[in-house]
């Protein structure tokens, strides 16, 4: 858990088969698909505006949190168009108006006086833009909750062994246990091991995809940004 973003920690888990961004919305489901959106995007929004205006920990939660719940307002969505772009790319664009808007408000009513700037570690070790932190925190959140998705899954479904399995090889912190290695610890053949990590690497990629779906505008949508994660 990351201490910093705590409270854009794990949700909970959404159904296997979800209505686009867009199709939720129109249904008459906003704060559904804003769930979607925040678990999904509240740390790399945090990321971005904290990189991008130099804001400390707190203060960039706070501008995080009033994005979010100013977004709640149903034309957020209404003014999203996938053609000229991916929603992604729309809340890149929407947090940074926010963000820039609201910076300048407060700049202008308290001179600076009660918002903190700091050196903040990450900018000076990092050459990435906070536009590129914006996509790669993205990526790994994406990740991280259908990693979540999995796990459930695998509880839910009586599967723990293949996750323990991939969560042993394909999850290692250092070097990866071998295949007889597995096979040993849990009593099974090697090609056991084979075929549940076949299996759990299908899952993740299925559930990616899901959450993929519940955060896109439609299948085109789906696809392109499927595309980015999988070349």
């Amino acid at each position: 858990m990351d201490p910093d973003t705590a409270m854009g920690g794990p949700h909970g888990h959404f159904p296997s088969t979800q209505l686009s961004l867009l199709e939720a919305a129109a249904a008459g489901l906003p704060n559904e698909a804003l769930e979607r959106v925040a678990a999904l995007y509240w740390k790399p929004v945090y990321r971005f505006v904290r990189l991008k205006f130099r804001l400390s920990n707190e203060d960039a939660k706070d501008l995080t949190q009033s994005f979010f719940a100013t977004a709640l307002e149903r034309d957020f969505f209404a003014r999203f168009d996938p053609a000229k772009a991916s929603f992604r790319g729309y809340v890149r664009m929407a947090v940074e108006r926010f963000a820039a808007n609201q910076y300048a408000a407060a700049r202008r009513v308290k001179r600076g006086g009660d918002i903190e700037f700091e050196p903040v570690s990450e900018q000076a070790a990092s050459t990435e833009s906070p536009e590129q932190i914006f996509e790669r925190e993205w990526q790994r959140q994406l990740f991280a909750l259908a990693l979540d998705d999995l796990r459930a899954h695998c509880a839910e479904a009586g599967k723990q062994l293949h996750f323990a399995i991939f969560d042993a090889y394909d999850l290692a912190d250092g070097d990866r246990p071998s295949y007889a290695d597995l096979a040993a610890r849990h009593g099974i053949a090697e090609t056991a091991i084979t075929n549940h990590l076949a299996w759990a690497r299908r899952m993740l990629r299925a559930l990616v995809t899901e959450r993929l779906r519940g955060v896109t505008a439609g299948e085109r949508d789906l696809r392109e940004e499927a595309r980015r994660l999988w070349i």
